[in-house]
């Protein structure tokens, strides 16, 4: 699997994938450096001399390359998720985390370097282009499985939360969604499920309701135990919450079978 960091310019996909990727021991790709490294001159000349619609081939170019590679920490540009396209790849290939800030935050942590940023360059008011943008990549960024606010975060924070949340993904049940790829598509398709070692213990339209749905048998208890303890699990709450704490379990976003064709 993959962990794919998306969000606007300026939100700290790089830094915060670089130090996340470090503490995994996986490796860091920031895509738009990929981009130049194949195009052979850097972004802002791309949108200069070839245009958006050539540096948006070129992006879904090297998406498709990377997705079949494993334990890779991918920062995207900010554009790279809201093509349908590139998003369908970059979510089979494993969770998509957006980070975020707020407008005038991202203007103040890119503000030296506009002239490097072609989505803002040459604008008379880059904070009014930058909330623009924003709204108009909203309902996008929306479909990322997580979504953290950077705005008063240093990185070493974003990248421990991004820890705390990610870490019941970074487990064998990963295998399994590998192993039956085809047929939870077709029985799951644009939903979540939730994963216990082999099996599928709940499904929903978003990850709390199909944590919400999880019903997970209780563990195996020796002999001598079984008259002494009450069933651990039940529907949800608590009791499902520490069941899966002990397991390996995992939450995933399983794409519709189109999707899944487009992107493998």
């Amino acid at each position: 699997m993959n962990i794919i960091l998306t969000g606007f310019m300026g939100t700290g996909k790089t830094a915060v994938g670089r130090r996340l990727a470090k503490r995994l021991g996986w490796r860091f790709v920031d895509l738009d450096q990929l981009i130049e490294t194949t195009a052979k001159m850097p972004i802002p000349r791309i949108f200069a001399e070839r245009g958006e619609a050539v540096f948006r081939r070129l992006e879904r170019r090297c998406i498709s390359r990377i997705v079949h590679e494993r334990q890779q920490v991918i920062a995207t540009g900010g554009g790279a998720f809201v093509d349908p396209e590139s998003r369908a790849r970059l979510r089979v290939s494993g969770p998509v985390v957006c980070l975020t800030a707020r407008p005038q935050a991202i203007l103040a942590r890119v503000g030296r370097r506009l002239a490097a940023r072609p989505m803002l360059a040459g604008h008379c008011s880059p904070l009014a282009r930058i909330r623009v943008l924003l709204s108009q990549r909203a309902r996008a960024y929306a479909q990322a499985d997580l979504t953290f606010d950077t705005s008063d975060l240093a990185v070493e924070e974003v990248v421990e939360r991004l820890w705390d949340k990610l870490s019941p993904c970074l487990c064998p049940s990963w295998q399994y969604l590998l192993d039956h790829a085809a047929e939870l598509a077709a029985r799951y398709g644009g939903r979540y499920i939730v994963v216990v070692e082999n099996r599928v213990v709940g499904s929903g339209e978003s990850q709390l309701e199909a944590y919400q749905n999880a019903h997970l048998p209780p563990p195996a208890l020796p002999r001598e135990q079984r008259r002494l303890r009450p069933p651990l699990v039940q529907n949800g709450g608590r009791s499902a919450q520490r069941a899966m704490e002990r397991r390996h379990a995992g939450i995933y976003y399983i794409p519709l079978p189109e999707e899944s064709l487009t992107a493998l």
